[in-house]
């Protein structure tokens, strides 16, 4: 079984385990619902979700932040979160401080998400309250109501559904932008705080940047309609205005990353005599947290959050954690987000990985790494230099002309011709990334048989080529790093390394017009060059 077939298989094997957890701790709720109901139903407490944790369920958003990335078409994701915060409702008003009144709440949420079209991803969030317990319920309810406090446990919550159309992603331009759309379906039960009983709807802008290639940010901002209003002493919870800063970055290990937000909303209705805005009609959350990247496209999430003034919903400190398919970076400063999933794949022995003093970040320098050839130069390894500029010593067309004589010029796919090595057959890569596609293996094979074959070919110039589509500095890069996949791919099929340099040209060489599909197709290619024979 190759690589990438057992990789589907345990990311198949993963998914199906997180939801069947998920779908045991929804099901093991239900009894206990279920007795509780009786009790809950002479509750008259305001139709409301006070959990306010939402999981952003795409593979390429934050934490609770939506990023711009979207999935391949029918490329599908699922995951879940558990999520523990204290103090979620701190009823406060603008002369007194808080006052506790659900002492904590518990949640768990199961997300699933799929790609349409290259451009589209529909998202769904299904959460349940798995444990919360009151103090005093005694403010939320009605003047003159009795004192309660046997607030029900557990319960599930409205339904969301999400959807995002991606205008521009991080690989075709420097600022991703997307639109965001959702909507609650009243799931939720009632008398719980766990449903606002009605159908809302929302509407959010998303904005991506990259900083130094290195650090990922979003901001989002849009406006969520909450069906009906409910006032909770001097707050009046309804429609609110929703925002949220998230960063997201490369963190000392090659899996592993670091996340930060900042989010949450203001409510903008309000009914006489009440005016203005209350401390509990603006709750902010800042959070953090590590993405550990595993097997193939899976990351678990970690981290702890904190409520910045007594906003309701916002908890004085949460923890969550989280198994999905989101994805890490992996952890050097210079990882490249301009691919699929911004997958960066960067080498520590890359030279141009260094700080102002000229060291290698995060790297021994006493390490031995491996020469770098092209783009990749060595500070000692001044030949590097000549492999970017014509043959040093051009192969001698007597050459060729004599092993086209012997026969032994063609393996497969590949064929030897002057000054270089024909393939009958593309090399392909996943859209827009460095990811060879199964299908090229064979090709590649061929390559590798004839340049073993021919012992005196000293040197060969991988050379990578794209069309015009996207920023050029980006297809630069992905030309480079297209050039090493098939570098690497070559190598751990018996080539030796100092035969073969990869080199990226971007689409400063087009050999078609970059106006049709046609010619597009045509300048994105690689091409193997011969650039130094041994001597006859």
């Amino acid at each position: 079984m190759s690589v990438a077939k057992r990789r589907r298989l345990i990311s198949v094997t993963v998914a199906l385990v997180v939801i069947t957890m998920g779908a045991v701790i929804l099901a093991a709720a239900s009894p206990v619902q279920a007795q509780e109901e009786e009790g809950a139903e002479s509750l008259e407490l305001p139709a409301m979700q006070l959990q306010r944790f939402r999981p952003a369920p795409g593979p390429a958003d934050y934490i609770t932040v939506f990023g711009t990335g979207v999935s391949e078409h029918l490329d599908w994701n699922v995951g879940s979160y558990f999520n523990y915060g204290t103090n979620p409702m701190q009823l406060g008003s603008l002369e007194r401080s808080g006052e506790r009144t659900v002492l904590y709440q518990s949640g768990l949420d199961l997300l699933a998400t799929m790609g349409l079209f290259g451009h589209f991803e529909v998202g769904l969030i299904m959460s349940t309250t798995l444990s919360q317990r009151s103090n005093n319920l005694q403010p939320l309810l009605p003047s003159g109501s009795p004192e309660r406090s046997d607030l029900p446990r557990t319960g599930l919550n409205d339904l969301q559904l999400t959807t995002k159309y991606q205008f521009q992603g991080l690989h075709e331009a420097r600022l991703g932008l997307a639109l965001v759309g959702g909507m609650s379906i009243p799931v939720g039960r009632r008398n719980a705080l766990t449903s606002d009983e009605g159908v809302g709807a929302e509407l959010m802008a998303v904005g991506e940047y990259v900083f130094w290639k290195t650090i990922r940010t979003s901001a989002n901002l849009g406006f969520r309609y909450r069906p009906g209003s409910r006032q909770i002493q001097e707050n009046i919870l309804g429609n609110e205005i929703i925002w949220g800063l998230g960063a997201h970055a490369p963190f000392l290990t090659d899996d592993l990353d670091v996340l930060a937000e900042v989010g949450g909303a203001v409510a903008v209705q309000s009914e006489e005599p009440l005016s203005g805005i209350a401390p509990g009609e603006v709750p902010v959350e800042a959070m953090g947290g590590l993405r550990y990247g595993f097997f193939d496209d899976w990351s678990a999430t970690a981290g702890m959050a904190a409520g910045l003034g007594d906003g309701i919903g916002a908890p004085r400190w949460r923890f969550f954690i989280g198994i999905s398919g989101k994805w890490a970076t992996g952890g050097w400063w210079n990882v490249n987000y301009h691919r699929p999933q911004f997958k960066g794949v960067t080498d520590p022995c890359d030279p141009r990985v260094r700080d102002a003093e000229g060291r290698r970040l995060r790297f021994d320098p006493s390490e031995d790494c491996p020469d770098y050839y092209g783009d990749h130069i060595e500070e000692d390894d001044e030949r590097s230099m000549a492999w970017l500029e014509e043959p040093s010593d051009p192969p001698d067309p007597a050459w060729f002309d004599r092993i086209q004589e012997e026969g032994s010029d063609e393996e497969g796919d590949a064929a030897l011709r002057q000054g270089a090595i024909i393939i009958t057959e593309e090399v392909t890569f996943e859209t827009g990334s460095a990811d060879l596609q199964e299908g090229s293996f064979s090709v590649l094979d061929d390559v590798a048989t004839l340049l073993n074959r021919h012992s005196d070919i000293e040197r060969m110039r991988i050379e990578g080529h794209t069309d015009s589509v996207g920023a050029a500095d980006m297809n630069l890069e992905l030309s480079e790093e297209r050039a090493e996949s098939v570098r690497q791919y070559l190598i751990t099929v018996g080539v030796d390394a100092t035969r073969v340099q990869a080199v990226g040209y971007g689409e400063s060489r087009p050999v078609a017009d970059n106006d049709t599909e046609e010619g597009r197709a045509k300048n994105r290619r690689v091409e193997f060059n011969i650039m130094e024979m041994a001597e006859q």
